[in-house]
């Protein structure tokens, strides 16, 4: 008679798989149930243009600071910080249009990828100069010069920041954004651009889409599209953005690639993957706008829970050197941007 085999050294003591998902069903629920709030919060005027994520972020901060997290809800707020986020920036491929290169036309195509270019670089350079940390820096440097949270938590994972400074230049992108809608809006008219430019501006350098519709918007339907379309433009050139960060993260030698993790982390493939099925036409458009809305809502509950695993000692220890770091970022890549209108006489 044959001998049973004895289990492996990997499954001794492994778990089994339905109570793993019973250990992280309680997190996932409060995170998916945080989500759901985020987005109708964000439907009211003063949170409006901050956007859902960032909402869910303060949510999470505020419990966590208020009532702390039990022992049941850190393994399902762990695997929502993290596997959900990856699973939320895979669908969000569907919101990539590469037709959209086509219709922006030349100078703008070439103003969005010297504002992406120049402010990565020249974003991340500022905040080194404050003392901001080498991960964060560059986080704040994709967010500002991308598209906002959506950009901070896709190159978060990338260039394997941890989730503290993640949430840190999350909240601070949702915070000059805010502050750049304001000044656009105000301050607009005195700047010597026509309301196109303006639409331009606006769609070239703030965070995230609500924010340049806030702005844009306001000089008419058509500097609205305007400023729409050159936003999404931004959101597009997230892709190589983020094929890049994946390459350059292992730079040095520091890292050693495996079919487990690639230079190219699986996860950017699948959300490169998942743009080209929508724009060559495989996906129909009910399906884009379907795996659209599903991506920001993972992306919500992941914003969630990474909120409530952040302490506040953490902002504290940050310190203003953060806030001022992203400001004069900011400021850097509006005025920049504000040149390349005039160098490339975009009207």
């Amino acid at each position: 008679m044959t001998p049973p085999l004895a289990p492996s050294a990997s499954t001794v003591g492994a778990p089994p798989p339905g109570s793993v998902w019973r250990r992280r069903l309680p997190g996932l629920g409060l995170a998916a149930g945080l989500a759901v709030t985020s987005y109708w919060l964000a439907t009211l005027p003063g949170l409006k243009v901050v956007g859902p994520l960032t909402v869910a972020l303060l949510i999470g901060i505020a419990l966590r600071t208020a009532l702390g997290l039990p022992a049941t809800l850190v393994e399902g707020t762990r695997y929502s910080a993290r596997t959900v986020l990856r699973l939320g920036i895979v669908l969000m491929g569907a919101r990539l249009d590469f037709a959209l290169v086509a219709k922006v036309g030349p100078r703008v195509l070439l103003l969005s990828l010297g504002v992406i270019v120049g402010g990565i670089v020249g974003i991340r350079w500022v905040a080194r100069r404050f003392g901001v940390p080498e991960k964060l820096s560059m986080l704040l440097a994709v967010g500002t010069s991308i598209c906002g949270a959506s950009a901070v938590v896709a190159a978060s994972s990338v260039t394997r920041a941890d989730e503290e400074d993640t949430t840190l230049a999350v909240g601070l992108c949702g915070i000059l954004g805010t502050v750049g809608v304001l000044f656009y809006v105000f301050a607009g008219p005195l700047l010597g651009l026509s309301t196109a430019q303006l639409a331009i501006l606006s769609g070239a350098t703030l965070h995230e889409v609500a924010q340049v519709m806030a702005a844009a918007f306001t000089w008419g339907t058509s500097a609205g599209d305007l400023g729409t379309l050159v936003k999404l433009t931004r959101v597009v050139l997230l892709a190589p953005a983020l094929v890049v960060l994946g390459l350059a993260s292992g730079a040095g030698g520091k890292v050693r690639y495996s079919w487990k993790e690639p230079p190219i982390p699986w996860f950017v493939l699948g959300f490169l993957a998942v743009g080209v099925l929508g724009s060559v036409g495989v996906l129909p458009d009910a399906a884009k706008s379907a795996l659209s809305i599903a991506s920001v809502f993972l992306m919500v509950m992941a914003m969630a829970a990474m909120g409530l695993g952040t302490h506040v000692s953490m902002i504290r220890r940050a310190g203003m050197r953060v806030v001022y770091a992203g400001l004069a970022g900011f400021a850097a890549l509006a005025l920049s941007a504000w040149g390349l209108i005039q160098l490339l006489s975009i009207q």
